[in-house]
């Protein structure tokens, strides 16, 4: 595991611009950082809009990719139903179960 935790600032900053997304994804970013989680899923250092990975066909925008499996999956947070999902290297989206936080989908 190779990682880097975000200071306060840099935390604040991005929770006062990403105010829709949940406590847990900042929480995670302090305590355990952004980078190559124990899983292998790489933690983005912030979100990415899904068009600048699957171009301008991926036409949700309520959508963001908060990371990814090297393999071409990435996962993310869609804010208008509030669930953490996936992205298949096509650009479909599949919602996680709601009753397992991040932690429990990308490892710690």
């Amino acid at each position: 595991m190779d990682t880097t935790k975000l200071s306060d600032t840099k935390l604040a900053a991005l929770s006062a611009a990403h105010p829709t997304l949940p406590s847990e994804y900042f929480a995670y970013l302090r305590d355990v950082g952004w980078g190559e989680a124990v899983s292998g899923r790489m933690i983005y250092s912030g979100p990415v809009a899904p068009q600048d990975v699957y171009g301008a066909t991926f036409s949700r925008t309520d959508i963001v990719l908060l990371g990814d499996d090297l393999q071409g999956y990435c996962f993310g947070y869609d804010r208008t139903a509030s669930a953490y999902g996936e992205t298949t290297p096509s650009g479909d989206w599949q919602a996680w179960p709601a009753d397992k936080g991040l932690r429990h989908h990308v490892g710690a």
